[in-house]
């Protein structure tokens, strides 16, 4: 009997979902230990973003009409916060009926053996023994995934043209992209992406990700003499949830976007290079665009460690994508 892979919520234990790019890295590890096994798979979580790509509608009528179909209306109508908030609370009272009709199938990453709290998928590790129970056994169709540190380095290496494939942007998205991009193309021979992540890191953890846009004005000159790239022909893309000050990248071409959190996502991985913040959704925008991810340090960075590399890899300085 061919298995059903189902992912029900990403962040055990704190509501059941987390950002955009957190739930990106769990769910495609996840498909590619699916694609490994050539098994299916739904994320019945997913219903904030899903409308977003291009990813098949989940079979499972009541999901769907519950909670993927009447998102995108609410959130219209709503405001996307507060319509999240409302279908969150909706959608635990049906993960609680789910785990206690199917505790059996469900598989916690919070409960990893691995120090790091990490369960990893084939084929970046054998199945491990929960795992490979309800692999073995022939009447469990269903195997439930619970939980947001779900990994597959080596399995999202393998099936990267696949997961770009499944999680493609809606036609509108990269139209929107284009009409972006396609003036700064015909102008500037190296367009950097800068990923600025503001408002909630000076909080987080204290405030230790944060970083001042005055030291990102300092590593993008630093980047530009330690990469050899023509000023004049170099423009920087800055994405940022906060606001710009834009006297202090007076001196560099640039162009900040106004456009939304997907279209960030992407207009990112469609550059030459992305500069920013420890953050998972650079690090996902640098996966999927195949493009070095350089992060910001405060400390003074590390430039010979980007040398050369001028395609996607494992970055040590990112430290929030939990590889």
């Amino acid at each position: 009997m061919k298995k059903h892979l189902i992912i029900l919520r990403h962040n055990s234990g704190k509501g059941g979902h987390g950002r955009l790019a957190n739930q990106l890295w769990n769910f495609m590890s996840i498909y590619a230990y699916a694609l490994e096994r050539g098994y299916d798979l739904e994320n019945y979580s997913f219903f904030e973003y899903h409308d977003c790509f291009q990813i098949p509608p989940v079979r499972n009528f009541p999901v769907r009409c519950l909670f993927f179909s009447p998102f995108p209306f609410l959130a219209k109508k709503f405001g996307q916060t507060r319509a999240a908030i409302f279908t969150r609370k909706v959608y635990k009272l049906y993960v609680m009926a789910v785990r206690l009709r199917h505790g059996k199938t469900l598989l916690n990453s919070y409960n990893s053996p691995d120090i790091a709290g990490i369960f990893y998928l084939p084929p970046s590790e054998p199945a491990r023994p929960a795992l490979q129970k309800l692999e073995d056994n022939p009447r469990i169709k269903n195997i439930y995934f619970d939980g947001w540190l779900f990994r597959n380095p080596a399995g999202v290496m393998k099936y990267h043209s696949e997961i770009l494939e499944y999680f493609k942007p809606k036609d509108e998205t990269r139209k929107t992209i284009a009409a972006f991009m396609e003036p700064l193309k015909t102008q500037y021979d190296n367009l950097v992406g800068v990923h600025i992540r503001q408002d909630d890191y000076k909080t987080f953890k204290g405030g230790r990700y944060f970083v001042e846009q005055a030291r990102i004005r300092e590593i993008l000159d630093e980047y530009l003499r330690e990469f050899k790239k023509d000023p004049e022909h170099t423009c920087f893309i800055i994405t940022s949830n906060g606001p710009i000050k834009r006297e202090i990248f007076q001196g560099l071409h640039f162009e900040i976007s106004n456009l939304g959190f997907i279209e960030d996502l992407f207009l990112l991985a469609s550059c030459t290079a992305i500069i920013g913040s420890d953050s998972s959704f650079g690090n996902f925008a640098a996966y999927y665009g195949n493009t070095p991810h350089i992060v910001f340090q405060k400390e003074p960075m590390d430039w010979e460690y980007y040398a050369g590399k001028t395609k996607y890899f494992w970055n040590k300085y990112c430290t929030l994508v939990h590889f």
